[in-house]
């Protein structure tokens, strides 16, 4: 399979209960890190919500890759949680695919993404640079000095973290204020936690240097 293929289009998953629900959430399960998975009944809910985007790729009728958008209704802020790819889809350029129709849905919205750190010695490293990568090709930036502490979502504390941000047109400098909008909003509407999380506190100490 190729991203040139004919069959491919995208299809936005509104049914919990549907069969393309069941091929989105078996990727997400072999392709997500357990400290990141959230469960099946919490992904289930996503799909109603107004401001998630759940969408997958369709390749001969199967869903072979997708993409977990959170757009903010209330705020200016969009947040690519998850993009994944079957195995045997893997380096067809999906990946591509996938981000381009991420990036054209957040539209002009700042559009956050949140990547395991190659600041972490792990054995996985390599992968963790390729991916950063990745995501730089495609025309995001690290948020500078920021030591990003993503919320706690599966049975393990999460690994090191950074946050890279994509905003289409939009190169100036960063403010310490503007960043701790952004990590209110992601704490409080895409994790449940509290707007005075003191990791937010942490984190905006972390990024005073921009």
């Amino acid at each position: 399979m190729s991203a040139g293929d004919p069959e491919a289009s995208f299809t936005l998953i509104t049914d919990p209960g549907s069969d393309a629900f069941a091929q989105f959430f078996a990727i997400y399960e072999a392709s997500i890190p357990e400290y990141e998975r959230k469960s099946r009944e919490a992904i289930a809910a996503l799909v109603t919500r107004a401001d998630y985007r759940i969408v997958g790729l369709e390749m001969n009728n199967d869903i072979v890759a997708f993409f977990i958008l959170f757009l903010s209704t209330a705020h200016s802020l969009g947040l690519l949680e998850y993009m994944a790819t079957t195995s045997s889809a893997r380096n067809g350029g999906l990946g591509s695919k996938l981000f381009r129709k991420a990036a054209e849905l957040a539209g002009e919205l700042p559009m956050l993404v949140e990547v395991d750190s190659e600041r972490e010695d792990t054995p996985d490293r390599a992968l963790r640079v390729r991916r950063k990568e990745f995501y730089f090709r495609h025309g995001c930036r690290q948020i500078p000095h920021l030591d990003y502490r993503m919320p706690m979502v599966g049975s393990a504390e999460p690994p090191t973290m950074d946050l890279l941000l994509y905003w289409k047109e939009h190169e100036e400098v960063l403010s310490p204020g503007l960043v701790r909008q952004w990590l209110e909003h992601i704490y409080v509407d895409v994790y449940g936690c509290s707007r005075d999380d003191g990791r937010i506190a942490t984190m905006v100490l972390s990024v005073s240097k921009i």
